[in-house]
């Protein structure tokens, strides 16, 4: 399917204890090419503020703001490795999943221009704490031009913050390990590291 897509490079993602996932695709002719760490916070130890404090600009997705956070979206991860260019349809499409919202995204805002967010969800399926759901920061994003502001500590607190709202005492989020800047945000508001991904790859000929 891939070949008829026109599609030249495949990516599988696995468990890091996966043994016979490993070895089935290495005998497929994939190789190893990343790996992406799984982090956790307990919240119940989490001193956060009041979200209005954190980023006075910051508010959630208004309906009809879903090219705007495409656009956002694809601006702050261009030249990440892995990354796709997002559309407006499949925003619109994971906003509407099951247990998804648009207060769920949180957009910060210089006058009237988006220049970063948080997207969050929460996973009721998980049963990890009292309450039945694990809160997760999807995503976490800021326009380059805004980047090295601080912005993206402010964004995760509020985040953290409405996840901490919803009667969440869990979250957890994945990151790429090459990406020190992020783990190193993370590990400061009190992430740790509880398991981790491999990512595996496949040229087509």
């Amino acid at each position: 399917r891939t070949r008829e897509l026109g599609i030249m490079t495949i990516h599988v993602n696995i468990s890091q204890d996966s043994l016979m996932a490993k070895q089935l695709l290495t005998q497929m002719g994939f190789t190893f090419v990343r790996r992406f760490l799984e982090l956790r916070l307990d919240l119940s130890e989490t001193v956060l503020p009041e979200i209005s404090k954190i980023c006075p600009r910051c508010r959630p997705l208004q309906p009809g703001e879903e090219e705007r956070l495409t656009q956002l979206q694809n601006r702050s991860f261009t030249g990440s490795w892995g990354y796709n260019a997002n559309t407006v349809e499949g925003i619109i499409y994971r906003i509407h999943l099951p247990n998804c919202s648009p207060e769920d995204i949180i957009l910060a805002f210089d006058s009237d221009k988006p220049i970063g967010y948080c997207w969050t969800r929460i996973n009721f399926w998980k049963n990890k704490t009292p309450g039945g759901g694990a809160g997760r920061i999807y995503m976490l994003g800021v326009d380059p031009d805004y980047q090295g502001r601080g912005l993206g500590r402010q964004l995760l607190l509020v985040g953290l913050s409405y996840l901490k709202s919803k009667g969440l005492r869990v979250v957890e989020l994945t990151v790429d390990s090459e990406n020190k800047v992020a783990c190193a945000l993370y590990k400061s508001v009190g992430f740790n590291l509880w398991t981790s991904s491999l990512w595996y790859e496949k040229r087509l000929d």
